[in-house]
């Protein structure tokens, strides 16, 4: 059999051990070299200077401690032409920490869902390769556009939050709240239902934007 041309080596980063595996094994069956996986900040960084990956694939939220991000920052500050790729189950960055979501330069960024066609994780990781600087659209399931605000209140809203403690929280008007809420929701595009409360609406579609929530449960 004629040897699989490498198109990249990769460093893989996840807290799941299933998911490392089956990627290493997808990943190396076409073509890209996965040179070492850990779900460590500390290993991964010590990888990255032994074997010197040409792209770092990180897990957005990888338990307590450093998020992905904080590990694609530290990645791409020990190798600054490192192509890094976000993927996880996330939608948007944002979703996982309002407060940390901004991405080093020319970090891709895939959600889980969109793996069923694994030639789009291989163009990202080639792209990466090629082009580890270049300016990235976020890549999201949908095309809902949150602000900031919006999306730390439907946070808050699936936490359990009501309107007087978000607004306490925030130092804004009860009313200013309600008022995020409804534009929150019309934003997101969700139907009005008389038979689901609003909260428990957007909670749903908070769940349904992790990637931890089936659509139609």
């Amino acid at each position: 059999a004629l040897p699989i041309l490498v198109l990249a080596s990769v460093l893989l980063i996840d807290d799941d051990l299933f998911t490392r595996t089956a990627l290493s094994t997808a990943l190396s069956s076409r073509g890209i070299n996965v040179v070492a996986s850990t779900d460590t900040a500390a290993v991964a960084l010590e990888h990255l200077k032994n074997l010197n990956p040409d792209v770092a694939i990180v897990d957005l939220d990888l338990g307590p401690g450093p998020s992905g991000i904080d590990i694609c920052h530290a990645l791409r500050f020990q190798k600054p032409n490192l192509g890094l790729i976000l993927l996880t189950s996330y939608t948007d960055p944002r979703i996982h920490d309002p407060s940390n979501s901004q991405l080093p330069k020319g970090c891709r960024f895939i959600s889980k869902s969109e793996l069923s066609d694994f030639k789009v994780l291989i163009e990202e990781i080639i792209i990466a390769r090629n082009k580890p600087l270049s300016p990235t659209k976020l890549r999201t399931v949908n095309d809902h556009k949150l602000t900031d605000i919006q999306l730390e209140v439907l946070i808050s809203v699936a936490q359990g939050l009501s309107s007087s403690e978000i607004a306490s929280n925030r130092g804004v008007s009860v009313k200013a709240v309600e008022a995020i809420i409804s534009k929150t929701h019309a934003a997101l595009g969700i139907s009005k239902s008389k038979s689901t409360n609003l909260r428990v609406q957007l909670a749903r579609t908070y769940f349904q934007l992790t990637g931890k929530m089936p659509p139609n449960a």
